[in-house]
């Protein structure tokens, strides 16, 4: 049985017009009619060949190897990742290239939507990961608001994090050192995190009131190629390793 694929509908109106000295028109009549769309419906070759150009170059572009991986980098649902390790430190490099203040970058497990396989990574193996427009931000945090953040990745058994370490138990952080020193709530702090996250994304409302944002005028997808494409050019490979930055005994 065929089943109509309903794409919208056409009006057909018929106007009569009335004879008056300020020529004024008035529907005299209006009909509907529905027309389905399905696989009988034959492509219309003229459409094919002037899109076609366009598709194969996107095509090409989006199978172009910028990258490779030593190891397939994985997101098992573990405190630390491979995928959330590399995500997270390549933010963090990029982005002290465009502010140096920064300590400690925060992703979300969710936020990474695909993983990278073992070999060459193209331009869709980033698009994939990161397929959003999100734009790095920089948010200067007061001691209590790093510890909500510092809360909320205990609560979540961990999440993608860099320049900052942690061991949790019960739900709870301790032995926290943000830049290689023990975490000071009397002190404020850099975040890099992206637009999203910082605007109450993924159940962050722990930063949406800053004690100062900063736009980096970056975006996070431009991060990972500049990342990836420095590795590239000196001859390295996209790898990352668990090196215990959260370590969880729950």
């Amino acid at each position: 049985m065929k089943t109509p694929f309903r794409l919208g509908a056409v009006f057909l109106a018929g106007l009569g017009l009335m004879a008056s000295c300020q020529k004024h028109l008035t529907v005299s009549k209006s009909e509907y009619k529905q027309y389905g769309i399905d696989q009988q419906v034959g492509a219309d070759s003229a459409i094919i060949r002037y899109y076609q150009p366009y598709k194969d170059k996107m095509q090409a572009e989006m199978n172009r190897v910028v990258g490779q991986t030593e190891v397939a980098l994985t997101k098992p649902s573990n405190p630390e990742t491979l995928m959330g390790n590399f995500f997270a430190d390549a933010m963090l490099k990029e982005g002290l290239k465009k502010d140096p203040t920064i300590q400690f970058t925060l992703a979300t497990k969710g936020g990474l939507r695909t993983t990278f396989p073992k070999g060459n990574i193209t331009v869709s193996h980033v698009f994939e990961l990161m397929p959003f427009e999100n734009e790095m931000v920089v948010l200067k945090l007061s001691g209590p608001n790093v510890q909500q953040v510092i809360d909320f990745i205990a609560k979540k058994d961990g999440e993608p994090v860099a320049g900052i370490r942690m061991k949790i138990r019960d739900n709870k952080a301790y032995d926290v050192t943000i830049g290689g020193e023990p975490f000071d709530i009397n002190k404020t702090y850099n975040l890099l995190t992206y637009d999203y996250l910082a605007d109450g994304g993924d159940e962050l409302e722990c930063l949406r009131n800053p004690l100062e944002r900063r736009e980096i005028n970056q975006k996070v997808r431009e991060a990972l190629f500049e990342n990836i494409s420095d590795l590239t050019r000196q001859g390295k490979k996209i790898t990352a390793q668990l090196d215990g930055r959260i370590v969880s005994d729950q």
